[in-house]
């Protein structure tokens, strides 16, 4: 009997279909294998939202530390350097001479406002300009998860932005509580980098001192990373802040020890290298 080619063609298509396709049905570690998505294989669905409002903050105080860098360079006196969520407040002790320079320098802080009563100067941002730190958290936050990701060695995680304020995450593969454990303590942790100042005149009180009373002297409380029982009383102004941070990776120093290596901005450079 005489073999029709258009079957043997239809045999042949089936076992190179069942051979190529054993390694994604099975999930072996050998062969190619389709990437099983979350519908077929399970994993994790988070909808992550983004504190916007802290973003906004933490250029707040980004501003705060510039004017009290720029006040000390140029030898301008000002007192009762504060800040809250939507400004920065101080007062210019010589406001005749000094409050020119003041001003010229507040023209340069993009997106900010200049607000006077007085000696008092207060610095805010244009509505625009807190929509265009939101935005830019939102996807400081996506990138920073992404990279996060990389690291737990997931293949293809879905990360997207979702409306305005939210992130998609989707994480195939995800199989044991521990693994889903990991996974969202990765993803949920802050990235946030400060450079603070311990206060030397009160530390050795800190035992002693609540959040409140720390706060009357313009600091904060924090528990070392390593032992949550010593405690540091810093100033809550900080020296400078990541937004100044232009580059950071790995290296090693000259006994093959790992390092940080990071580079800064024109006005990071200059804090770093004074407070230092």
């Amino acid at each position: 009997m005489k073999l029709n080619y258009r079957i043997v063609i239809f045999a042949l298509a089936i076992v190179f279909g069942i051979v190529f396709s054993v390694p994604s049905l099975l999930q072996t570690e050998n062969g190619k294998k389709i990437t099983l998505g979350l519908d077929l294989q399970g994993g994790l669905h988070m909808l992550l939202g983004v504190k916007t409002e802290e973003a906004i903050k933490s250029r707040i105080k980004s501003i705060a530390a510039s004017v009290k860098h720029f006040a000390d360079r140029e030898d301008i006196l000002i007192e009762n350097l504060t800040f809250d969520d939507e400004s920065v407040s101080f007062e210019v002790l010589d406001s005749a001479d000094d409050m020119p320079s003041v001003e010229e320098f507040v023209k340069k802080i993009e997106g900010a406002t200049i607000a006077k009563n007085g000696n008092v100067v207060t610095i805010s941002f244009t509505p625009e300009e807190k929509k265009k730190i939101e935005q830019h958290a939102i996807e400081q936050a996506i990138e920073t998860i992404r990279n996060r990701l990389d690291q737990f060695g997931l293949s293809e995680p879905i990360v997207a932005k979702q409306g305005k304020e939210k992130i998609l995450v989707e994480l195939a593969g995800i199989k044991t509580p521990q693994e889903e454990q990991r996974a969202r303590e990765l993803i949920s942790r802050a990235a946030k980098l400060e450079l603070m100042a311990v206060d030397e005149d009160r530390n050795a009180r800190v035992y002693n001192m609540s959040d409140a009373d720390a706060a009357e002297y313009g600091d904060v409380i924090l528990p070392d990373a390593k032992n949550s029982q010593i405690k540091y009383l810093v100033k809550e102004i900080p020296i400078l802040d990541g937004s100044m941070l232009t580059n950071a990776n790995v290296g090693f120093d000259q006994n093959n020890r790992p390092v940080i290596n990071f580079k800064l901005n024109a006005e990071g450079a200059d804090i770093f290298g004074d407070f230092t």
